[in-house]
């Protein structure tokens, strides 16, 4: 199987989001290169407010990244909010289709790139590297190189296969996408869903919108990842499983929980519009067909 990178490639690290702890970045980098990949800064500016740069410096180093002929991949530093506010600015079709790896803020662009024909890995931010778990960094380097991986064990809302690409993210920043050109079309798709940081009522009005707008129709499955910090207060006497159930179970369709893909430790790499099967409560990647296509 062909790799989605090859094993001494460049990696652009790029800036699309918001700015980044020093030690947290060092780390991460440190760990792409002792995968034995290259790394290279691209287009990074001086912070603007909570971003990694103004808006068109980001946009800008972003294509720089795809443009260059001496990088294999755009890597993000760190994601937190900014890709939206310069996406509807930059021209996708006139880029290479090289990977682009990151995820949470950058789910809308990893969709539309994606859509385009380009690479979009769904994976942890060069920033978060040094807090992903062992097992979940092993699973994105045997990703990276085209190697049979293991598949993600979650629990089983509703039993039942599906087979077909694989597409989401971050449910806030898909919510977002709602009525915009990047608004997601799952149909015929399974779709992934994490987040962090949300009460559950603020999930829930997530979901609705993306209802409202169709984004939950033609579905063949839901990949429910991990939602940290989303749970209800102590006293309540519901959990956010009756809310998954609420929304998912009537569906006709194979749904998972607490597959480790989001926010925490656990955060399993997949590239997006590319095929998998989800099998009561287990998500297994078709590394090969997705190997084949990189190339």
């Amino acid at each position: 199987m062909s790799a989605i990178l090859p094993p001494d490639g460049t990696i652009g690290l790029i800036g699309p989001s918001h700015a980044w702890k020093a030690d947290r970045y060092a780390a991460g980098r440190r760990w792409l290169e002792d995968q034995g990949y290259r790394t290279v800064e691209v287009g990074l500016g001086p912070p603007h407010r909570y971003y990694a740069a103004t808006d068109a410096v980001r946009a800008d180093g972003l294509a720089e990244a795809l443009r260059r002929p001496d990088v294999h991949a755009a890597w993000a530093i760190r994601g937190g909010s900014g890709v939206t506010r310069f996406l509807a600015g930059l021209s996708l079709d006139d880029l290479p289709p090289k990977p682009i790896l990151g995820f949470s803020d950058l789910t809308p662009l990893l969709d539309a790139w994606a859509r385009r024909g380009g690479v979009a890995v769904h994976a942890p931010v060069v920033h978060s590297l040094v807090n992903t778990d062992a097992d979940s960094l092993a699973h994105l380097a045997a990703l990276l190189r085209g190697e049979r991986i293991d598949p993600m064990v979650g629990r089983s809302l509703v039993d039942g296969s599906a087979t077909g690409p694989l597409v989401g993210g971050n449910l806030a920043m898909i919510a977002a996408s709602c009525g915009t050109p990047y608004a997601l079309d799952a149909r015929g798709c399974i779709l992934v869903l994490e987040d962090i940081g949300e009460h559950p009522y603020r999930l829930e009005r997530a979901l609705a919108q993306l209802r409202d707008c169709g984004g939950l129709d033609g579905v063949i499955g839901v990949a429910l990842g991990t939602f940290s910090d989303c749970g209800p207060p102590e006293s309540a006497t519901w959990s956010l499983d009756d809310i998954w159930r609420e929304w998912f179970a009537d569906r006709g369709v194979p749904v998972a929980m607490d597959l480790p893909i989001g926010h925490g430790a656990a955060n399993r790499a997949f590239v997006v519009r590319r095929p998998a099967t989800l099998t009561d409560g287990v998500l297994d990647l078709d590394v090969e067909a997705t190997a084949a296509r990189s190339t």
